[in-house]
């Protein structure tokens, strides 16, 4: 009788202290190493290249960037993790040496994602992942990794949303009599996902609404759009309409601006899948009235979108701060940082409401060229840019700067040798348009700005 109640004592105390059952663990990564070369970003062969900035850093000419990822995720029925550790550098004895204080000197949690599911139709998750409204089609509104806690679900076959909270900017000094909501920058976004159609005709429509709270530059905007994904046979249509309506707080200046985009793919065969796409942001023409009329999205996102997207083209990299007249910011493709003044969002809260806005038509091409050289595929693209609108540029030596800002080309060509490596090469020119030469100085010698990248990419 002891004996048992000792052995049924044990047990209960196995129950109660022992841990919960470990979840398993999988680990994947991989190393990306990106030689490149930039040459001519501010379109003047007179004068040295001025330095711009990539993900690794402030750089100009010949670099080696790399981008090296540790992840690991674990999950059950309902909940699930993922985080990514990344160290992102410029190929020097400073970043790589293990020193305190230098740029690279450690991993940081570059992306972290948790969700729990108590239903199908609700689904908590936060962290800093990759979110986005709208980098299914132009990218125009908002994508990126900032932090963000929100809901989602599956409400019915036809049916799902996401409810989202975004904490941009959440900087509150200390020791000032500032407000501590001062250089606050929160977003908020609801977009539902209906599906509608049947068989080989099928679409999914969404409806979107994003408030962008962005105290640090005393504006609040409300912005309104809708998104459409299509496929009918292999006809693959997509477009976007974004309106942004708001106020400067305290002033009488409001926003009024616009962005649109649509495009349309057609699977021909599995060596040539073309597309066409226009992509649209609103300019402002007048600094010194109250119309704030340049379309300055969230975060555009433009460069990875799955039509006009490429990871590495010379659009997507940072024209600005300088380096270029067209004055777009890291992974954007339009110049919304160009003119300066009523900031109200954009990368780094840097994009400004009297920028030009842009028209971009694009024609390119995409696919497997698995019949001629096994693991090979391509894909290549042209640009037409024109700005909007024109008046607050400046012509050197007067008169009014001309609407035809240039053209990009890109051609990337990709490589699989084996599963977990691969190679693929990137050759983009920006041709400078009548429009960048007129903002040139009267000693330039315009010239094409080019890239050439070559992307070395160990996974696991």
């Amino acid at each position: 009788m002891r004996k048992g109640l000792v052995v049924l004592l044990a047990v209960a105390m196995v129950g109660v202290f022992a841990p919960p059952a470990m979840a398993d663990v999988s680990f994947f990564g991989y190393g990306r190493v990106i030689p490149t070369y930039y040459s001519n970003f501010d379109f003047n062969k007179n004068q040295p290249d001025v330095g711009t900035i990539n993900e690794g850093g402030a750089i100009s000419g010949e670099h080696i960037r790399g981008e090296l990822r540790l992840g690991w995720k674990a999950g059950g029925d309902k909940w699930k993790l993922n985080m990514i550790a990344e160290t992102d550098i410029i190929y020097n004895k400073n970043n790589v040496d293990r020193t305190v204080g230098t740029d690279g000197a450690a991993f940081g949690i570059e992306r972290a994602e948790f969700s729990y599911a108590f239903a199908p139709a609700l689904e908590l998750f936060t962290g800093w992942p990759i979110s986005a409204i709208d980098i299914g089609t132009g990218g125009l509104l908002y994508g990126d990794d900032h932090p963000i806690i929100g809901f989602r679900g599956k409400l019915t076959d036809n049916l799902k949303y996401q409810l989202v909270y975004i904490a941009i900017q959440n900087q509150a000094i200390t020791g000032t009599s500032e407000s501590t909501l001062a250089r606050d920058w929160r977003v908020y976004f609801l977009k539902p996902e209906f599906t509608v159609g049947m068989g080989g005709a099928k679409a999914t429509l969404s409806p979107i609404l994003a408030y962008s709270d962005n105290r640090d530059r005393a504006a609040k905007i409300t912005y309104y759009g809708l998104e459409g994904i299509g496929q009918i046979g292999m006809i693959k249509p997509s477009f976007e309409v974004i309106i942004a309506d708001g106020e400067f707080r305290g002033t009488s200046r409001d926003i009024q601006a616009y962005a649109a985009f649509a495009g349309v793919e057609v699977a021909v065969s599995k060596a040539f899948n073309p597309y066409v796409a226009v992509r649209y942001t609103s300019g402002d023409d007048n600094t010194t009235d109250t119309d704030v009329e340049g379309f300055v999205g969230i975060t555009d996102i433009g460069r990875f979108t799955p039509l006009m997207g490429m990871d590495g083209n010379i659009l997507g990299e940072h024209l600005s701060s300088g380096a270029s007249l067209y004055n777009s910011p890291l992974y954007s493709y339009a110049p919304d940082r160009a003119v300066g003044g009523n900031l109200y969002g954009g990368i780094s809260n840097a994009s400004s409401g009297n920028n030009p806005g842009s028209q971009i038509i694009a024609v390119g091409a995409k696919g497997s060229l698995d019949d001629f050289v096994k693991n090979l595929s391509y894909k290549t693209q042209l640009f037409l840019i024109r700005y909007d609108k024109t008046g607050n540029l400046v012509k050197t030596g007067g008169g009014t700067v001309s609407k035809t800002a240039g053209t990009t080309f890109d051609l990337q060509l990709m490589y699989a040798f084996s599963k977990n490596f691969s190679v693929n090469g990137i050759y983009s020119i920006f041709a400078p348009g009548s429009g960048i030469k007129d903002q040139l100085p009267a000693t330039a010698e315009s010239t094409n700005a080019s890239l050439y990248a070559m992307n070395l990419i160990w996974t696991y």
